[in-house]
């Protein structure tokens, strides 16, 4: 790979300023002539991290982290320096210089396999999306189904690039090497074909998504890494996942499901307004929210919530209201939510739905705004308990005793004694039990 010519990349680091590069991942608060923040490296509640114009550089001490805007990068997005260079340059539109070859020339641009990832994304992206907005018979039908059947504008389908996946198995591999020469190395690790491990010849690639509903996912800085693909009438019948209302990308190496949170570059932007997410379930429950106005809400991308998705999320706020399906699976994912919410020290609340009821039917159906949704939060102990109460009516000693070495094992993840205490008060009033006793239980289990 040609090297990026050292004039090149002083030139970009006397341009680019370490805050703008940093304020994508981490959110900043200016104390005197530098900027505080919680560390991007590390799970901490007390902020360590800083970051310091004058020299444009960062340094984190809970961590030992320290350097400059290529080297913030690499730690954060495990890139090569060449590869970390290539990302501010793409990021802030500017043109990279390559080191000249025997011949007095510059050398020929050989991208990094992340970098080709990126624009294969991109490219399917406007091709999903020009399919959806087209004349055609499928592309009637599935703006017939966006507007009719979900209750979607075609104007938001047009602000997030919604699209529609070809269903015919080798159009769009054969259509993206129309617009470019792609490695094949980067076609067979994008995740959207299928490749046998023996075929040279990419134009014989199946595409994974064929006749969905498209959503791209984008990461924090708003680049295409990955696609949803909802269950259409037009999916063919051969298509290996038929049986699967949605399906994701695979794994890749710009993609990692457990790391990344659906709208959260477009949910940040809006976080200063709300002062809090708004956590749903999938994509277009994500999406109704966004056009109901609850422009925080985000979603895990199929996997349920991670321990990492929330330190993520602290990093930007610290309050959360969880807005999940009402079903008996909804429920066990909330008190999996509330555990991990506990140990990553978030202030949780959840918003119950009416039976049978998930985020997206609901707001079409209820057409409430943020004041009123909020007002029928629960606190975590409250929601807990009776999710955990049985449908009988008044739970016997012996069913309050298993309510409470569940709650027990919930709040252990919780490392404030205050806000164990306070919860422990709450327990003992929903269940109606002497306070002292479920205290003596709590601190000798």
């Amino acid at each position: 790979m040609p090297l990026i010519s050292r004039n090149c990349i002083d030139n970009i680091k006397e341009r680019i300023n370490i805050h703008d590069v940093v304020s994508q991942y981490v959110v900043l608060k200016r104390t005197g002539s530098t900027w505080r923040g919680l560390s991007p490296f590390n799970n901490e509640k007390s902020p360590s991290f800083f970051v310091i114009p004058d020299k444009n550089i960062f340094k984190c001490f809970s961590s030992g982290y320290a350097g400059d805007i290529f080297r913030f990068l690499q730690i954060k997005e495990n890139l090569s320096f060449q590869e970390a260079i290539e990302t501010i340059a793409h990021r802030f539109n500017l043109t990279l210089e390559y080191e000249e070859n025997e011949h007095g020339g510059p050398t020929s641009m050989s991208p990094s396999l992340k970098k080709e990832l990126f624009e294969i994304h991109e490219i399917v992206m406007d091709l999903f999306h020009d399919y959806f907005l087209s004349q055609s018979a499928n592309g009637k039908f599935v703006q017939n189904y966006w507007q009719n059947e979900r209750q979607f504008s075609i104007a938001l389908a047009k602000e997030f690039k919604i699209g529609l996946a070809p269903p015919e198995p080798n159009l769009l591999i054969q259509t993206l090497l129309k617009k470019k020469n792609f490695s094949l190395e980067a076609l067979r690790a994008c995740g959207l074909f299928f490749i046998k491990e023996n075929e040279h010849n990419p134009n014989r690639a199946l595409s994974r998504f064929r006749g969905r509903l498209i959503i791209p996912i984008r990461d924090i800085q708003e680049r295409v890494i990955a696609f949803a693909g909802r269950k259409l009438a037009i999916t063919p019948e051969d298509d290996p996942a038929k049986e699967a209302k949605y399906i994701n990308s695979p794994e890749t190496p710009i993609f990692h499901k457990g790391k990344t949170l659906f709208g959260l570059n477009y949910a940040r932007q809006h976080l200063e307004q709300e002062g809090f997410f708004l956590l749903v379930e999938g994509q277009l429950d994500t999406l109704r929210c966004w056009d109901s106005g609850f422009k925080t809400a985000i979603a895990p991308q199929g996997t349920g919530v991670t321990e990492e998705q929330l330190r993520t999320l602290r990093r930007y706020s610290s309050k959360i209201y969880s807005l999940l399906d009402s079903d008996n699976a909804g429920k066990k994912a909330s008190l999996r939510i509330l555990s991990m919410a506990l140990k990553e020290g978030l202030d949780i609340a959840f918003i119950p739905l009416p039976q049978g009821q998930d985020p997206d039917s609901y707001l079409i159906s209820q057409k409430v705004n943020a004041q009123e949704l909020l007002k029928l939060a629960q606190s975590p102990m409250h929601f807990a308990v009776h999710a955990l109460l049985s449908a009988r009516g008044q739970p016997s000693a012996q069913e309050k005793v298993t309510i409470l070495l569940q709650l027990f094992e919930i709040l252990k993840e919780c490392n404030s004694s205050v806000i164990q205490e306070e919860y422990l008060l709450e327990i003992s009033y929903l269940l109606n039990v002497n306070r002292q006793s479920i205290q003596l239980d709590f601190f000798t289990i």
